[in-house]
């Protein structure tokens, strides 16, 4: 009876100093939303203007992410050397880690009318302003036709690169500028 009391007292110490952890509900609790939006409308201002707005169906905020379904983003331009009013960001899915936002699925670029881009996926670098893929894309580049495999584009300085690139020259709007 001693030895079988003993071994229980052992047994019961053990348990007490090695705890037994559910990873499964710490793994959990570290990926919950701390806010969920429904149908939202949400607006970053500056000093002077709103320089994005975004519209979604909608948009969960985690610790280190945010995602945001059936999403419509408008980046203003704030740099008054660039040419242009805005861009615009639509796609199924888009995340967003700091300032790198992740788009997938149905995804649409457009800067004002200088370009537009259809494809599968993009990740777009808001710090930077560089937009990127590896999956094939169409677009329209002063309508002029450009489609691919992969695109880069470095959006300060009007550079785009592409792999297995086929591009169409709309004839007429180079005819027009020879007059």
């Amino acid at each position: 009876m001693r030895i079988f009391t003993s071994i229980l007292l052992l047994l019961a110490l053990g348990a007490y100093f090695f705890p037994v952890e559910n990873l499964k509900k710490n793994a959990l609790e570290k990926d919950l939303p701390l806010v969920i939006f429904e149908n939202p409308t949400m607006y970053t201002l500056n000093e002077k203007n709103v320089n994005r707005v975004v519209v979604a169906t909608h948009a969960v905020k985690y610790q280190d992410r945010d995602e945001m379904f059936n999403a419509d983003i408008i980046l203003k331009n704030n740099d008054l050397s660039k040419n242009f009013d805005s861009e615009k960001l639509k796609a199924d899915l888009i995340v967003k880690k700091a300032d790198i936002y992740t788009l997938t699925n149905n995804v649409d670029y457009r800067r004002d009318d200088f370009i537009k881009l259809n494809t599968d996926e993009l990740i777009y670098d808001d710090i930077k302003k560089i937009a990127q893929n590896s999956k094939p894309f169409k677009s329209v580049y002063q309508k002029h036709i450009l489609n691919g495999n992969s695109v880069f584009l470095d959006i300060n300085n009007n550079f785009i690169t592409a792999k297995n690139t086929h591009f169409e020259i709309d004839m007429t709007k180079t005819q027009k500028g020879k007059k």
